[in-house]
């Protein structure tokens, strides 16, 4: 492939990272008109939104297969169109005022939504391989800056006072014709074979390759419990045991979603300059220390700059991670980021939950060093990760003799 058809790729890829950021953006902005359309409390409404990780979880083993079966470009093309597409019926939900209706349709959209998770990392990742040089973090920032548009559309409808189906439904089309467009320029190539080396170690049993797999996927686990805590617990630490406004404690999880970005954009930079293992374990280190710290200190500035601390190091994590598996088996992708997305969004799902459960018993403040601890964790075990090659260089000619 050229350079010029390399960069229509990237940017196709790139488009179905946005389409599923902004989608998932789009319907939580829209969650309070959701539960005041229901009526719901607030445990209820926690009930029901528990059916997305779920859907994503229970079907992500298989969305891998499926992406190795089929190809991955075919099924991110045909996810990308199906998952704006299921924002559809969410909307039905407080259209009928209906929590059955509700719960399906977010129980469908995580399936959905799962499918496109694999299907579009895995073409990230052999793209990554054409290009020979770092690009998944990009497409990772690429989400995030997603969900925040998704979420200005969400609070333009709020404020112009439309209702969510109506939102859900042009939004869902938009992003749809965005897909179609991006579908055709996605063509991924397939991986070269990779140079011998004498020095080179000798490639890794299934066996092996398996183990390696569910290392990785413990320690994208281990992130995922550190975002899933700033998303649930930032606020309310810094509301309720350090006594800050409402508006203050919203702060943390600002810090820790716009450092997280940032983050990812720097990501392709810093992995090719200084290798993914080395990248992961500095960003465990900034992430555990950096919270650990912010914890300790007990007062709201350092809290706040705790949780922008955590984004900044997570950043960095699950996309080498991924990254990593695709070097490690090109030809099982799917399966492998499937198999690693199914464990990490189980600690997305567990994670706060057991965060609550240990802060009954010991506080918040100690319970949140839990994920700092993890992070460190992860910070030990980077090793495990497969290395981004340098270039070798060429050989220069050997130079005559002068006489």
């Amino acid at each position: 492939m050229t350079a010029r058809e390399l960069r229509r790729a990237r940017i196709a890829v790139l488009t179905y990272f946005f389409v599923l950021g902004a989608a998932t953006a789009t319907w939580s902005a829209r969650l309070p008109a959701i539960k005041a359309a229901l009526d719901l409390s607030d445990g209820r409404l926690g009930l029901a939104l528990f059916a997305v990780p779920a859907g994503s979880v229970l079907t992500l083993p298989v969305s891998g297969r499926i992406a190795d079966r089929f190809g991955a470009v075919r099924v991110t093309r045909i996810a990308g169109a199906v998952t704006p597409a299921a924002l559809i019926p969410i909307g039905l939900g407080p259209q009928t005022r209906d929590l059955a209706v509700l719960v399906a349709a977010l129980a469908c959209y995580g399936a959905v939504a799962g499918l496109l998770d694999v299907s579009m990392n895995a073409c990230g990742a052999k793209l990554e391989l054409a290009y020979g040089r770092p690009i998944l973090s990009s497409l990772h920032a690429g989400y995030s800056i997603a969900g925040l548009a998704g979420a200005g559309i969400g609070g333009l409808s709020a404020w112009l006072g439309a209702a969510p189906l109506p939102t859900f439904a042009a939004a869902g089309v938009a992003l749809i014709v965005g897909g179609l467009f991006a579908g055709p320029r996605m063509i991924i190539p397939p991986p070269a074979p990779r140079p011998g080396h004498p020095e080179d170690t000798p490639p890794r049993s299934p066996g092996q390759i398996s183990v390696v797999i569910w290392v990785l996927g413990l320690l994208a686990l281990a992130g995922q419990v550190g975002e899933g805590s700033a998303g649930d617990w930032s606020a309310v630490y810094l509301h309720v045991n350090l006594g800050t406004s409402a508006s203050v404690a919203a702060a943390g999880l600002a810090a820790f979603s716009i450092t997280m970005a940032a983050g990812r954009v720097a990501g392709d930079r810093l992995a090719a300059r200084f290798g993914s293992v080395a990248l992961v374990r500095a960003s465990g280190l900034v992430a555990g220390l950096g919270l650990a710290a912010g914890l300790l200190i007990r007062s709201p500035a350092a809290a706040i700059a705790g949780f922008a601390l955590l984004g900044v190091g997570l950043a960095g994590i699950f996309p080498q991670i991924v990254s990593s598996a695709v070097r490690l088996d090109p030809a099982h992708a799917g399966r492998n980021i499937g198999r690693i997305a199914a464990v990490a969004y189980s600690g997305l799902l567990g994670g706060p939950v057991a965060i609550g459960a240990a802060a009954s018993g010991v506080g918040l403040r100690d319970a949140l060093l839990i994920p700092a601890a993890l992070a460190l964790g992860v910070a030990v075990a980077a090793g495990v990760l497969s290395p981004h090659q340098a270039p070798r260089p060429e050989p220069r000619p050997s130079q005559p003799r002068s006489s």
